[in-house]
């Protein structure tokens, strides 16, 4: 159960209650006022029959009481008067059957003084009366000791009022039942309207801030609690929002030096045979010359051969120290050929070993570039160490270049084709994620795509990829013919952006 229903649910509960009570009180109010002409007319009759009594009492003719009393007894409406002695016997009565009835505690009077009416709803009577004080003139018949000779009752129909007063139950339970209705459809609208909103735009901005974006922003009001509510939850999100774009700015960094080591891991191998082979010759050599029998002829053709292998291992390091530089990107006018030679040259072995064949098909006439030579090799290397590890079994890797016009102005693209099994559709979109990868355990970190991703981004370019499995993949680098422009030259490079 939501919040603002469990509110709306309580203060209905608070309404029903308040109107419960309400209810009670008027119909009772109305009750009494609806019997008080009976009340007035049994008043009205017991202050006629005192009158009559202490005349006779007083002029001494005891015995006309009991007419007095019948007379009476026979009014309309009366269904009894009695006069009843301190003790609660009942001394006198219109009807004789009575006399000697001695009443209940309930029906006692206070002695001496005035009683409020009784009022029997299930007999539908009220009962009204008053004491008879032992006044000088009755000391004659009684004892003066006592204050009070008894009570005088008198005893009165209430009119029948079933259908008034269960028709104006009826009216007032129904107004009672119409007010909470509409209490709580008023309140049921004001939190839907006014709160309602403003707590769903906080909901929604937590919702978008658990999924990364820290842009989401709450309106801000500063009459009420959820205004400055809002205020604080804007400024705790900004906060948290730079703490992240920091925390992602350290990671990238540390990505891209991870991905550099990474990758000069992996060619290790491939640049320890290129180094080696020329070693092995150049070992035969020095034992040869070492020879004494060795004509002069045949000694400066080895030492020839000696002056080539160390061109091949100069050759093979300065590519590696060239690949391994880390600085700051240093923009240039670039030519791409020599780059895209430059990486293929490295992975040599590697195409050897795997017996991938190579097919390059570069555009004579590509224009030059304003980039990073050394930071451009590495994601050329990266996507295709990626290729390589896709054939296991041997295939193809076609490389091309050429210009392309794209909405942005005219471009440089390079595509990177491989023969390997594919990615599925559903690691697509998280293909560039730092640390995510589509190869068995150990054998990648994840990293090199995302490092590649950003390296292309902050040279004002754009990578793309397509995938069949079964197929094959194609990774295609587009790079502004003619760079980014001089802005770039400070933008950091380091991760995906």
């Amino acid at each position: 159960m939501s919040p603002r229903l469990k509110l709306i649910l309580g203060m209905e509960a608070i309404l029903l209650a308040v109107m419960l009570a309400y209810t009670i009180i008027t119909v009772r109010g109305q009750a009494s006022h609806l019997f008080s002409p009976a009340r007035r007319e049994a008043e009205l009759i017991l202050a006629l029959a005192e009158r009559a009594v202490a005349r006779a009492m007083t002029e001494g003719k005891s015995a006309e009481v009991q007419a007095i009393l019948e007379e009476i007894g026979e009014v309309p409406d009366v269904t009894g008067i009695r006069i009843v002695g301190p003790e609660g016997t009942i001394l006198r009565s219109a009807k004789w059957a009575e006399v000697g009835r001695i009443l209940g505690p309930r029906e006692r009077r206070a002695e001496g003084k005035p009683a409020e009416p009784v009022w029997d709803y299930e007999a539908r009577t009220i009962g009204v009366s008053r004491p008879i004080l032992n006044r000088p003139v009755c000391h004659a018949c009684h004892s003066q000791d006592q204050t009070t000779l008894g009570f005088l009752e008198v005893l009165v129909t209430l009119p029948s009022l079933e259908a008034e007063m269960a028709r104006r139950w009826t009216i007032t339970a129904l107004l009672a039942v119409l007010a909470v209705v509409a209490g709580g459809g008023l309140l049921a609208m004001y939190f839907t309207l006014v709160m309602g909103r403003r707590i769903e735009a906080i909901v929604l901005a937590m919702t978008r801030i658990e999924g990364g974006d820290f842009s989401a922003k709450v309106p801000e009001d500063d009459r009420d609690e959820l205004g400055r509510l809002g205020r604080n939850f804007n400024a705790m999100v900004s906060r948290l929002g730079d703490a992240q774009q920091r925390l992602q700015d350290r990671h990238a960094e540390e990505i891209r030096r991870a991905e550099h080591l990474a990758s000069l891991g992996k060619m290790a191998a491939g640049i320890a045979h290129e180094i080696n082979n020329p070693l092995a010759g150049m070992q035969n050599c020095v034992r040869t010359l070492l020879r004494k029998d060795r004509d002069p002829e045949r000694r400066v053709q080895y030492l020839e051969m000696l002056q080539e292998g160390l061109g091949r291992i100069n050759r093979t390091v300065r590519q590696l120290l060239d690949f391994g530089r880390e600085a700051r990107p240093q923009l240039a006018r670039t030519a791409l050929t020599p780059i895209v030679h430059r990486c293929l040259a490295l992975v040599e072995h590697e195409l050897a070993a795997r017996k991938i064949a190579c097919a390059l098909s570069l555009d004579p006439a590509l224009p030059e570039l304003v980039a990073d030579p050394h930071q451009l090799e590495q994601v050329f290397l990266n996507i295709v160490m990626n290729a390589l590890q896709a054939m296991p079994a041997g295939g193809t890797l076609t490389v091309s270049a050429g210009r392309r016009g794209r909405e942005a102005g005219p471009f440089v693209e390079v595509r990177i084709t491989d023969t390997g099994g594919g990615i599925p559709p559903d690691r697509l979109p998280r293909i560039f994620d730092p640390f995510f990868t589509t190869k068995e355990v150990g054998e990648g970190t994840g990293l090199g795509l995302s490092v590649s991703y950003g390296i292309v981004h902050a040279h004002g370019g754009v990578i793309e990829v397509e995938s069949e499995v079964g197929s094959g993949s194609t990774f295609t680098i587009a790079l502004p013919a003619g760079g980014a422009g001089e802005s770039d030259a400070s933008t950091d490079s380091s991760g995906r952006g």
